[in-house]
């Protein structure tokens, strides 16, 4: 606190003092950089082809920050790093399956076993028609399902995609 001589040497004076507030530690403390670390295994995906698709629909996903494919055989593996907090089969139900089925038109993808950091996900076999597995490429992306009406608006200038949002 204090005065000054002229409003620009408040301002200045200001300024300072909110830079010195927001230092690194801050930072660190407040802004969630890292996320939860899980271990994603998906059961029951027909094809390398969907595999491939998935992949790039969960990078693309708002709560994951990271995406790694672990293993390309079957179950298929991904170590993940998701924001938020709270228990991770709730993060992947809400942040990761929620979406994927809003864009598959219908709950394919179900929660498995949740052990500490372990989260199994099954994919329904009636969702390995090819024209369930064809809106993965043709639908807009999952991450839009849950986004805000301008977002989506934003992104997405056909009038019919936008349609298959609101669905």
């Amino acid at each position: 606190m204090g005065s000054w001589a002229t409003e620009d040497e408040a301002l200045k004076a200001i300024g300072t003092k909110i830079g010195s507030e927001f230092s690194r530690d801050f930072f660190l403390q407040h802004v969630y950089g890292t996320g939860q670390k899980v271990s994603l295994t998906i059961e029951g995906l027909p094809d390398a082809a969907a595999d491939a698709t998935l992949t790039r629909q969960l990078a693309a996903l708002p709560t994951v920050v990271n995406l790694t494919p672990r293993s390309p055989g079957r179950p298929r593996t991904y170590s993940l790093q998701l924001a938020g907090s709270g228990p991770v089969g709730d993060l992947v139900a809400t942040g990761i399956l929620k979406p994927l089925n809003a864009q598959l038109g219908q709950a394919c993808f179900a929660l498995g076993a949740v052990a500490g950091d372990k989260v199994s996900v099954l994919f329904d076999a009636k969702c390995g028609d090819a024209t369930v597995l064809s809106r993965l490429e043709t639908n807009p992306p999952a991450a839009l399902y849950g986004a805000p009406l301008s977002r989506q608006k934003a992104v997405i200038k056909d009038p019919e995609a936008l349609k298959k949002l609101m669905i």
